[in-house]
């Protein structure tokens, strides 16, 4: 039988996502803490895996130049912006021999094979000015999202991973942690959010397709009861996700 996501459940959990996650902010709060006073005058950012274009928009007042890279139209589609650039593509595809002094990379790892880790990140370097910095964002080992993907997967990828391979590639590195999550208006919505995260994180097509008919019911159930814990006191439903935020200078 299988269990699967409509078109208008993704849109809504997009909509979500691009509306309540805090991560622009914190994205934004570590670069003008840490980041910026090294930098020049109006510095060029390349945002890898863009979304909605909420980061380019929160660190635009900083910088001369936003280049964008997004592959799915859909979710970039809203965002326009004088200084920007945006190129519909992937990182392995793009070819540029511009270099820029801040490449941000966030929520992408997920969706590139373990292995391929290590040259992912050498391909962000690339594009980073000497003297530049690398940032790279990813839900951390640790809090609500964690606890509800490892309830359906042990082999969902985490900011564990990727902090082991900075320590493999020996390359210098700060982690901060930081707190983001995201909000919910009702039960539907916030089911359809944790839908998103169990069937597009946690498993295969292959898997899901596999899936019985009692099989099904039972996913959906357990992942109706991880919504229900997210309702807070005011009727507010909350998902709360910790993320590990990785600075990498280049020499």
């Amino acid at each position: 039988m299988g269990i699967t996501m409509s078109p208008q459940d993704y849109a809504t959990a997009f909509r979500i996502l691009a509306a309540s996650a805090r991560h622009p902010e914190n994205i934004g709060q570590a670069v003008e803490e840490r980041i910026l006073s090294r930098l020049p005058k109006q510095p060029a950012l390349l945002d890898v895996g863009a979304g909605s274009g909420k980061v380019a928009e929160r660190l635009a007042p900083h910088f001369g130049s936003l280049t964008l890279l997004e592959p799915n139209q859909n979710q970039i589609a809203g965002f326009k912006h004088e200084k920007a650039r945006i190129f519909l593509e992937p990182l392995e595809r793009y070819q540029s021999p511009e270099q820029y002094e801040l490449v941000v990379c966030s929520h992408v790892l997920y969706h590139v094979p373990l292995s391929d880790w290590g040259g992912f990140i050498d391909r962000l370097l690339t594009f980073v000015r000497p003297g530049g910095y690398c940032v790279i964002v990813m839900a951390a080992g640790r809090g609500p999202t964690y606890r509800l993907c490892r309830d359906f997967s042990e082999t969902m990828l985490f900011g564990e991973q990727l902090l082991t391979t900075m320590q493999q590639k020996q390359l210098p590195h700060e982690v901060l942690a930081t707190m983001s999550g995201f909000v919910a208006k009702t039960f539907e919505e916030m089911h359809t959010l944790c839908r998103f995260f169990v069937l597009e994180g946690c498993y295969t097509a292959e898997q899901l397709a596999a899936l019985s008919e009692d099989e099904v019911r039972a996913l959906d159930e357990k992942i109706r009861v991880h919504a229900e814990r997210c309702r807070g006191d005011d009727g507010v439903y909350r998902l709360e996700q910790d993320e590990d935020l990785i600075i990498i200078p280049k020499p």
